[in-house]
C-alpha cells in the first residue's frame, strides 16, 4: 500500500508526504521553487556550463525528480539557441560560408585532403545539401557540454511516476495575466482582485483533508514573492520518459503503475499528454517494433508526435546533451557502485532525524571521494549536525542566503576553498562544535535506522562538550561581535 500522499505546494507545483517517515519530501511552500533556489541557482552553472565537454551531476534521494527537471530545464533554457532550429536560408548560407572558408583555408595550407574529409562533421544528400548530424545552430568551434545525470532513490514508483506530475496555476498567477488585461481601470482591478481571490481559493485545488490539516496548506496569496523564471522546461519530462524506457523496457508502465494512473483522486495531479506519449511509446517501441522490425516507420512516427507538440525543440539533438541513469536502491549501495568523479552532488534526504543513514559521516565520506577537487556538494539542510558531519570530511563550508530574507536556506559544501562565496560565521563553525553537531556514524553503511540514532544518542548523553545553549550563552557573556568573521 502505499504510504505517499500527493499535495499541490503554493507555487502550484506538487509536493510529496510520507506517513511512514511523517515527513515531507518538499517544502510546503514550493516544491519547485525550492528546488531552483536551494539547489540549481547556487550551483554556479551559468560558469560551469559548456566550459567543459563532459559535467556528471548526481541527484540523491532524486524523489520525483524536481532538482533534476530544474537542472535539466536550466540546460535547456541556457541552450535554447542550440535547440531552436534557424531560418532554412540562413542555415544553408551559413553551410555555404563555412565551406568556403574551408577552401581558402586548404589552399593557404596547401593541403591535399578533400573538402569531404576536412568537414568531417557533415553529411551529403544527392542534392548536395549539407545536412548536418549534430546540432545545426551550433558553431563547431565552441564547447557544447554533455550532461551525465546519476539519479539514486530507493522508491521505484515514485521514480516511474516523476515525469507525469505537473504544475497547476496558481490563483495569483491567474490575477497576473488575465485580470489586468480584462480591466484597464487601476482602481476597479483591484476591487475585484479582492473578491476573486476569495473565490479563488475557494475553488482551487483541494487536498485530502489529513494533509491539508498536517501541512496548513493554502496558496500563497502574495504573488509577489513567486519567480515566474522558476518553471519546469517543456521538454524536460519528455527526456526523463525516454532515460526510464530505456532503462526498464516494457517493465517501465506495468499494471501496477497503469492501475495507479487510473486512480480518480491520483489523476488530477497528472499530465494526460505525458501519460498518452509513455503508454504510445512504449507499446510501439517494445511491442509492435519487436515483432515487425519496422523502426524507420515508428521512429519518424516518435519524431513526429514530438515535433507537433514541440516544433521549437530538436528532440534527437537534445537527447545527446544530456543523459540521465536511474539507480534504484539504497542510496548507500548505489553510492559504492558509481566510479564516476562528480562537479555537482545535489544532497535532498529526509531531514537527519528521519533518514539518518545518508548523514552519516562515512556516507558523506563516499560523496567526498567521487567529488571533482573544484566539484560542489549542495543541500538544503543548515543544521550544525550536518554541518559538522561535512566538516569531519575536510569539506569547506558556506551558506545558501535567500536575497529576499538575507537568511540561510541552505549549504555548501567544496574540497576547494575558493569554490565557497559565503563562508560560515565563526558562531556557527562554533555551534557545530557543541553537542548539537556530534554526527551519526554507521561504519559499513548496514546499519538500521534505529541502530544510528541509538548510537548518536549514547554519544550525545555522554559527552562533554557545551551543549548549544551554554554555547550560545558564554558567546553572550562574552560579548563578542566579530560573527561576520570568515573561516
Amino acid at each position: 500500500m502505499r504510504d505517499y500522499e500527493f499535495y499541490y505546494t503554493q507555487d502550484g507545483s506538487i509536493g510529496l508526504y510520507s506517513h511512514t517517515d511523517d515527513d515531507v519530501y518538499h517544502s510546503k511552500y514550493g516544491a519547485l521553487t525550492e528546488a531552483w533556489e536551494k539547489f540549481i541557482l547556487p550551483s554556479g552553472l551559468d560558469k560551469l556550463i559548456n566550459t567543459q565537454e563532459k559535467i556528471n551531476v548526481l541527484d540523491v534521494c532524486y524523489g520525483v525528480g524536481y532538482n533534476t527537471k530544474a537542472l535539466i530545464s536550466y540546460i535547456l533554457n541556457k541552450d535554447e539557441k542550440l535547440l531552436t532550429p534557424k531560418n532554412f536560408f540562413k542555415k544553408f548560407f551559413e553551410k555555404i560560408k563555412q565551406i568556403k572558408n574551408k577552401k581558402i583555408q586548404i589552399k593557404k595550407n596547401q593541403k591535399s585532403e578533400s573538402i569531404e574529409s576536412i568537414d568531417s562533421d557533415n553529411i551529403k544528400s544527392k542534392e548536395g545539401k549539407v545536412l548536418s548530424k549534430y546540432i545545426d545552430s551550433i558553431d563547431n568551434d565552441n564547447i557544447i557540454s554533455q550532461f551525465n545525470i546519476d539519479c539514486l532513490d530507493i522508491n521505484e514508483e515514485l521514480i516511474k511516476l516523476s515525469p507525469f506530475l505537473k504544475t497547476v496555476f496558481t490563483p495569483q498567477e491567474i490575477f497576473t495575466k488575465i485580470v489586468p488585461r480584462i480591466f484597464d481601470c487601476f482602481d476597479t482591478y483591484w476591487i475585484i482582485r479582492k473578491k476573486l481571490s476569495k473565490f479563488a481559493l475557494k475553488i482551487a485545488l483541494r487536498n485530502r483533508k489529513s494533509v491539508t490539516e498536517l501541512l496548513d496548506l493554502k496558496f500563497n496569496n502574495d504573488y509577489d514573492l513567486l519567480n515566474k523564471d522558476f518553471k519546469i522546461h517543456k521538454y524536460a519530462s519528455y527526456l526523463i520518459i525516454n532515460s526510464l524506457l530505456d532503462k526498464y523496457g516494457e517493465e517501465y508502465l506495468t499494471k501496477d503503475i497503469k492501475k495507479l494512473l487510473k486512480e480518480r483522486e491520483f489523476r488530477k495531479f497528472l499530465s494526460r499528454s505525458l501519460v498518452s506519449y509513455a503508454k504510445f511509446y512504449q507499446n510501439y517501441r517494445y511491442n509492435f517494433l519487436s515483432k515487425l522490425n519496422l523502426f524507420a516507420f515508428l521512429h519518424n512516427i516518435y519524431y513526429r508526435y514530438v515535433s507537433i507538440r514541440y516544433n521549437k525543440v530538436k528532440f534527437k539533438d537534445a537527447e545527446k546533451l544530456i543523459k540521465l541513469n536511474f539507480f534504484v536502491n539504497d542510496a548507500r549501495m548505489s553510492i559504492l557502485t558509481l566510479n564516476k568523479q562528480y562537479d555537482l552532488m545535489f544532497l535532498d534526504a529526509f531531514t537527519y532525524s528521519k533518514a539518518p543513514e545518508l548523514w552519516t559521516v562515512e556516507f558523506i565520506a563516499e560523496l567526498y571521494k567521487r567529488l571533482t577537487p573544484r566539484g560542489l556538494l549542495i543541500t538544503y539542510s543548515t543544521s550544525a549536525q550536518v554541518r559538522n558531519t561535512f566538516l569531519e570530511n575536510n569539506f569547506y563550508l558556506g551558506k545558501i542566503i535567500d536575497s529576499k530574507t538575507n537568511k540561510a536556506i541552505g549549504t555548501i559544501a567544496a574540497k576547494d576553498k575558493s569554490m565557497i562565496k559565503t563562508p560560515l560565521s565563526t558562531y556557527e563553525i562554533g555551534l557545530c562544535n557543541t553537542r548539537a553537531g556530534i554526527p551519526y556514524h554507521d561504519k559499513n553503511l548496514s546499519l538500521s535506522r534505529d541502530d544510528i540514532l541509538a548510537y548518536r544518542e549514547y554519544d550525545f548523553k555522554y559527552s562533554d562538550k557545551q551543549t548549544s545553549t551554554q554555547y550560545m550563552r558564554s558567546r553572550l557573556n562574552k560579548k563578542e561581535d566579530n560573527d561576520d568573521t570568515e573561516w
